[in-house]
């Protein structure tokens, strides 16, 4: 498809980077002449330096001709502009990043009058992601596929654990529970295992099972399986907002601190049921004084990487039974902090960039076998892909230890009717199922490419 990002910001290149992998043919408008040289530089795209407000350099870029226009400037009113004049001079479908929760409210009354057909806003996005964690304290990330019948949890294997050094093979009979293991980080490597491979102290897994399935695993383990009655939030931007929003709404406790008493006064208006505090949540004697110490949960959500980090590190080394959550913005920052324990990672521009193109590839195959759903899961290199079968096809009805399958897949469940499966050799793939793929290859659209 031919595709325009109008913005060449963080979450603007994180999207273009991933397009390009998958053959679109992009073309990026920013106005920022260093912004333009440097994606002009970097990837294979046409890079065009204008305001993409303006009809004239949508027009002289040939944006007339896309198939869709995607507006993720820093600005929530002038995204919605673009999308309109893109609307206006033939482009059929549009996305926009809106970011303001009072914009958000209102944008989902009116999108389709204002032609949009998709919106996205990376800090709430993130904050559903984190709430889900939130709700089950011993695991690491949580997603939810098969409309809830299944869940991808990532968790830390602990040292003494008793599955370590257990094949993957007798893991469900250790627990007598049905679960599969998808993908595992090991040192620097990220791989997605064998029934022969064996676990590790140490481990980084992802699996796949119900959430009772998921509860009993944990238990089995003695890791905790509850969900977070109280927590506190350091930063009161838009990530912070959202979340404390999102995590009161459903019953927990929550405490949020942030430096600036007019920001500090803003939310105490616009979120009555938070405990808003003004304090340096990066100072000691602050969190102190707030009872930091003493929370089920911390989410670092401020908008210096460095301070969410710092405060991280400290809270997970001396205070191992909170749970910590870390807020990145910064790819390149992140892939430093290999190897150093700052509880669950969560950066906003790869949630957004998720979505849309989720929203891109179903809208590539219309006609054909749409991704329901993407994610990524364990440094944002395993990606969690819901195909719905809708087409009939030669690998349907053949057990799943017959087909040929490409390296690096692993069908994880299947939901037939109102039922949901993980799957064995002998299952079968029908017409109609919704099937959970996992894989360590990017770009994935269509279901047939799973196939070697």
């Amino acid at each position: 498809m031919k595709i325009t990002i109008a913005g060449c910001g963080r979450v603007g290149r994180a999207i273009a980077r991933q397009l390009v992998k998958e053959h679109h043919d992009i073309i990026i408008v920013d106005s920022s002449e260093s912004n333009i040289d440097y994606i002009g530089n970097s990837l294979d795209v046409l890079p065009v330096q204008g305001d993409a407000a303006s009809a004239q350099v949508l027009l002289e870029a040939g944006v007339d001709k896309s198939d869709l226009l995607i507006a993720v400037t820093d600005s929530d009113t002038i995204n919605l502009l673009i999308c309109i004049v893109a609307k206006k001079i033939g482009v059929e479908k549009t996305i926009a990043r809106i970011r303001e929760p009072n914009y958000s409210q209102t944008i989902s009354l009116i999108k389709e009058d204002m032609g949009l057909s998709f919106v996205v806003n990376p800090e709430r996005d993130a904050a559903k992601e984190i709430l889900g964690s939130l709700m089950f304290k011993g695991a690491g990330q949580v997603e939810t596929f098969a409309k809830g019948s299944n869940e991808v949890i990532t968790f830390t294997v602990k040292d003494r654990n008793p599955i370590a050094g257990m094949p993957v093979r007798n893991l469900s009979k250790f627990i007598n529970r049905r679960i599969l293991i998808c993908a595992i980080k090991r040192d620097d490597k990220i791989f997605i295992p064998n029934g022969n491979v064996e676990i590790k102290e140490n481990d980084i897994i992802s699996f796949v099972a119900s959430r009772a399935d998921a509860v009993h695993f944990f238990k089995k383990m003695d890791y905790e399986t509850g969900r977070i009655k109280d927590l506190t939030i350091i930063g009161g931007g838009k990530l912070g907002y959202y979340l404390a929003m999102m995590a009161s709404s459903n019953g927990i406790r929550v405490k949020l601190i942030d430096p600036d008493p007019t920001v500090c006064r803003e939310l105490d208006d616009q979120l009555p049921g938070v405990e808003v505090m003004c304090g340096d949540g990066t100072d000691l004697t602050v969190l102190e004084e707030c009872e930091v110490f003493s929370s089920s949960a911390v989410a670092m959500t401020t908008g210096s990487d460095e301070k969410n980090v710092l405060v991280s590190m400290y809270l997970t080394k001396l205070y191992p039974d909170i749970k910590v959550i870390t807020k990145i913005k910064k790819s390149d920052f992140e892939d430093m902090l290999y190897g150093i324990n700052i509880g669950n990672v969560y950066n906003p521009k790869y949630i957004a960039a998720d979505r849309v193109i989720s929203y891109v590839r179903a809208m590539s195959e219309s006609l054909g076998n749409e991704v329901q759903s993407l994610c990524h899961v364990i440094d944002n290199k395993v990606e969690v892909l819901e195909f719905k079968i809708h087409e009939t096809s030669e690998y349907l009805g053949i057990p799943l230890q017959s087909l040929k399958f490409r390296e690096h897949i692993l069908i994880a469940s299947i939901t037939r009717g109102n039922n949901s499966f993980i799957p064995g050799g002998n299952d079968t793939i029908e017409l109609g199922d919704t099937v959970l793929v996992i894989t360590t290859d990017k770009g994935i659209g269509r279901f047939r490419e799973i196939f070697a």
